[in-house]
This record gives C-alpha cells, sequence and structure tokens, in this order.
C-alpha cells in the first residue's frame, strides 16, 4: 500500500548542551555549570501528501530545530524521520532532492550585486537543473512568484517582499514535492504578507498539490491558510487539529469585545476584579480620544451586566460593545498557559 503521509517523524529529538555561568551559594565567585536543553522532544508527527501544514508556536518552541532536522542540516539525536519516504539520516541526499526550503533569513544566500534572474540562474545549476532548461525554468519561478517584470533588476534593489518572493522561486526551482517553510512573512509589511500567504494557499497548496509544512508564531496565518495546525510547545505538540477544532478548545465561556472612553488603569483593574470576570485583556483603540479595547472574558452570560453596571457609576463611557467567538489565540493561550512573543 502506498504511503499517504509526506512527512512522518518518529521521536525525533534534538538536545542542545551549553555552559552558562551561575552563582556558587554565597560565594563572590561564577562557576560553569552545563545546561541541556530539549529543543525537540520525543515528537512523532505525521503530514499527509498535499497538505498545508500549519507549525504554531512562539520562539523557542523548537520549530526551526524542526525544519532544520528535516532538510538535513542538523543530526536527530534520538528517533528519525521520514520526507517523501526517505530516511533523513540513512537517506539525506535523496531527501535533499525531495524538499524545498525557506528561512526567515533566506535572502542572506543571495548575491546583492546581480539580478534576480542571475542569482536564480546560479541556484538552479546548483540544484542541477538541465542546462538548456535552466532560462524556462528560471523565468517560469519569477512568474510564479509575480517577479517576472522585475527580473533583471539588482537584488539590492529589491524590496523586503520581492526579497522573500526570490525567496521563495528559489525554493521551487527543482519543483520539490515538499517544501519546508520556516516562518516565511517574518519581517514583512502587511501587504507582502498577504501576498506571500495568498501565493502558498492558492499556487503551491491548491493548484501545484506541494507538501507545505509552514511555521509560524503569528497566529492569524495559520488560522488563514492551513488545512491542520499543530501547537508545539517545549519541543512537544500539544494539539492537533483544524483551525476550528482548536479554537474550539478554549475553556467554555463568553468573551465580549468592549470599547471604551477614559478609563483608568485603577478602573481596568477593578473591571478584572467583578464577580464572574475570568480575564481582561487591553489595548489602546485611539490614544488621542482616550479610547481602550477591553476583551473580557466570563464564566457564563450572566456576568456580563455587573461589568455594564460597573462602567454606568463610574461614568466610563461605552463607545462600542460586541459578543465574540473563541479565537485560535485564547486557544493558545489555554493550552499554552503565554501568549505568542512577537
Amino acid at each position: 500500500m502506498q504511503n499517504e503521509n509526506a512527512i512522518e517523524t518518529f521521536g525525533l529529538t534534538k538536545v542542545f548542551k551549553s555552559k552558562f555561568s551561575a552563582e556558587n551559594g554565597r560565594r563572590l565567585f561564577w562557576r560553569k555549570e552545563n545546561r541541556k536543553v530539549t529543543a525537540v522532544d520525543h515528537l512523532s508527527l505525521e503530514i499527509k501528501k498535499g497538505e498545508l501544514f500549519g507549525l504554531l508556536g512562539p520562539n523557542g518552541a523548537g520549530k526551526t530545530t524542526l525544519v532544520k532536522m528535516l532538510c538535513t542540516l542538523l543530526p536527530p539525536d534520538e528517533g528519525t524521520a521520514r520526507v517523501n519516504g526517505f530516511d533523513i539520516v540513512k537517506d539525506q541526499m535523496n531527501v535533499k532532492r525531495s524538499i524545498g526550503t525557506l528561512f526567515s533569513v533566506g535572502e542572506r544566500g543571495f548575491f546583492w550585486r546581480l539580478s534576480g534572474y542571475r542569482n536564480l540562474e546560479f541556484y538552479a545549476a546548483i540544484h542541477n537543473v538541465p542546462h538548456n532548461r535552466i532560462d524556462e525554468r528560471v523565468m517560469e519561478v519569477l512568474r510564479l512568484v509575480g517577479l517576472e517584470d522585475r527580473a533583471f533588476e539588482f537584488f539590492q534593489k529589491y524590496s523586503g517582499g520581492m526579497k522573500r518572493k526570490l525567496s521563495l522561486a528559489r525554493a521551487l526551482l527543482p519543483d520539490p514535492p515538499v517544501l519546508l517553510l520556516d516562518e516565511p512573512t517574518t519581517g514583512l509589511d502587511v501587504v507582502s504578507s498577504r501576498s506571500i500567504r495568498e501565493f502558498i494557499r492558492n499556487e503551491l497548496s491548491k493548484k501545484a498539490g506541494k507538501t507545505v509544512l509552514y511555521t509560524t508564531h503569528y497566529i492569524e496565518e495559520a488560522s488563514q491558510i492551513c488545512d491542520r495546525i499543530g501547537i508545539m510547545n517545549k519541543g512537544k505538540i500539544i494539539a492537533l487539529d483544524t483551525p476550528d477544532a482548536i479554537r474550539n478548545m478554549a475553556k467554555k465561556g463568553e468573551f465580549v469585545d468592549i470599547v471604551v472612553q477614559n478609563i483608568t488603569e485603577a478602573q481596568e483593574n477593578a473591571v478584572r476584579r467583578l464577580n464572574g470576570v475570568v480575564s481582561v485583556a487591553t489595548e489602546v483603540q485611539d490614544a488621542v480620544l482616550g479610547q481602550v479595547r477591553l476583551r473580557v472574558r466570563l464564566e457564563n452570560v450572566d456576568a456580563l451586566p455587573g461589568v455594564l453596571d460597573y462602567f454606568f457609576r463610574e461614568n466610563i463611557k461605552l463607545v462600542n460593545f460586541r459578543r465574540e467567538e473563541p479565537t485560535l489565540e485564547d486557544a493558545f493561550i489555554e493550552l499554552t498557559g503565554a501568549g505568542i512573543t512577537e
């Protein structure tokens, strides 16, 4: 029976060893101690062929370490994995032929004084694209990522979004069945990020049928484009399902979004102490008008009148109010006990 999985990991583990300075009791000197950090902890995971799989987690969760092991840049300390049916330890060459990889700092590998076309021409030769097909293939991938009209501009003149698109084009040169994309939109503006996401979802996943492992710490990215999501924390997968199913993992309760005007910090803290209020997250909505957005989590809807009564008693102006469903971020915080760091 043909294997339906493009990526499989079996107890995959990576431990980093480092030395750090520690105070030796009450004595006035420091001593070196060895510390072990388990970046990926006995991870077993299956990603189906043609699936757009999102790996979500904060910085330090182990996402990049996992990708580096899957593309054979790092050897595992325990366990193994198969990519496109090939073992990452025993059959590294075939693994490399099966994947295209993009890291968040992918533009560092380009020659800044060469055009986008010449850069890809160089990498096409490295990827063993037949010499008589290099020009055709380079222009094909440039067309795919929307850089055909800018092909002969110097790389140093590209915007951040264009550089990331060229990195994607480089990963696509050998036409691999599996793509490992590690935080591909980090540092990009909103328009460029959306363009990259739509290209990955529509062109690579839906049209080309590529298997995509997409790592990110941006919650909305994962919910918008991925078929399934794995939430990774401290080297382990702590939740694995569709975005909607993970969203529903948030504890039962009511979520209300309230915009108020001229509320003090003391009053915000008082809201947190009201009966039936589980938590309150705040952000400035409009600094000029003094408007603050409160995302209030209640034990149940019966606690809402108490919150509104408090605003009226304190003469806090209510600007906007709406009830909300639990979000993927609510589920993430529920599962990990911490928010996304960036």
